[in-house]
């Protein structure tokens, strides 16, 4: 299966996702791009994004948010965007 239609079919599950997990999954992608800019390899944007993901949990749960795994995904779903392949 090509990539690209990995990608679109992970996307598309996306659509309708609410805003919260749309801003998550832009952090994600950001966070990602400016680490494989840096040289970081593909995996290792990946679990920066997914540290960065748990790191927001983190902070929600010491009482300034309401913890959603769901975030998580969302944020670290977003490192297949920037993976060149």
């Amino acid at each position: 299966m090509e990539p690209f239609t990995l990608l679109s079919v992970g996307l598309l599950g996306f659509a309708d996702a609410p805003y919260d997990k749309k801003l998550h999954m832009m952090t994600g992608a950001a966070i990602s791009l400016a680490a494989q800019e840096s040289g970081l390899t593909p995996l290792e944007t990946c679990l920066l994004a997914f540290g960065a993901g748990l790191a927001k949990e983190a902070w929600d749960a010491a009482g300034h948010g309401d913890v959603e795994l769901g975030d998580v995904a969302a944020t670290a779903f977003a490192c297949q965007i920037t993976i060149r392949f």
